[in-house]
């Protein structure tokens, strides 16, 4: 004889169902992450001068803006120093090395695979309502799509507009043919804020600029460092961070309750349930 209605499990499938449709229009109208990169020079001839970089990140765009303090002080820093070089001890990888989705391609399949992940959810719901077996299957596979969603919004549409960038010869500390820091040390730390989707790095960069040394006293300089009152020293403090929506965050916490801890406990507790003897 077939046993009731598992309501738990309706009721589980239907919040599912729910989280899966609010995620269509969420990844369709909310912006996806923000970038936040600031750097600010706090010892040196440029001190006072720095950068701003913000980046906004939604489903049909990716807006940066730029923010400059201390120009003046910055073009007199730059105006100052000569173009004293030495090669890079670094070895250049390969381009090749590691091929990341474009963001555009994120921003296509994300949605998609929403549509496709409430249809997986609407079709479990009706499989539980009529109790057809080798349902789990199904939801495994909802599972696994789910945490694809998540694993493309938190990392690879970061690293996919990461890797449609061209980075150039515009760099401050390094030209094409070598380096025009030395002795630069980098220390930080990292802040993770799970409850409002924050990652943050702070960071502290010192070093010393061979475009500010004379070239009687050049070797002296590259071969050990002249001390933190030289002329050629540099200290920037800065912060590089993203900020995921509100909805990717409730997304991450819906996973982990409704799609991954709630069913394993269902399935226990129905593994473990002492069904009362049935009376002759």
């Amino acid at each position: 004889m077939r046993e009731g209605k598992p309501y738990a499990k309706l009721l589980l499938h239907g919040a599912q169902f729910l989280i899966l449709v609010s995620l269509i229009q969420a990844v369709n109208t909310e912006i996806w992450y923000t970038g936040v990169v600031e750097v600010a020079y706090s010892d040196g001839l440029p001190e006072g001068s720095g950068v701003e970089v913000e980046l906004e990140v939604d489903q049909k765009r990716a807006d940066g803006s730029i923010q400059v303090d201390g120009f003046l002080t910055f073009m007199q820093w730059q105006t100052t120093r000569n173009d004293t070089t030495i090669p890079s001890d670094l070895v250049e990888e390969e381009k090749d090395f590691m091929e990341l989705t474009p963001l555009s391609e994120v921003q296509e399949d994300v949605p998609l695979l929403s549509k496709v992940a409430s249809a997986l959810g609407l079709l479990i719901f009706g499989l539980t309502f009529f109790q057809i077996k080798n349902r789990a299957i199904i939801g495994s596979i909802l599972n696994l799509l789910v945490l694809w969603i998540i694993i493309s919004l938190v990392v690879l549409a970061p690293l996919g507009y990461i890797g449609g960038m061209e980075f150039g010869s515009g760099s401050l500390d390094r030209e094409d043919d070598g380096e025009s820091t030395v002795h630069q040390t980098t220390k930080g730390n990292s802040l993770i804020n799970l409850i409002d989707g924050e990652l943050e790095y702070e960071f502290v960069t010192k070093g010393y600029d061979l475009g500010l040394v004379n070239e009687s006293n050049l070797d002296e300089v590259i071969a050990e460092a002249p001390g933190e009152d030289h002329r050629s020293y540099i200290e920037m403090d800065g912060v590089a961070g993203i900020h995921y929506g509100q909805f990717i965050v409730e997304l991450v916490w819906a996973w982990l309750v409704l799609f991954t801890l709630a069913p394993m406990t269902i399935a226990f507790s129905n593994r473990v349930r002492i069904e009362k003897p049935q009376l002759l």
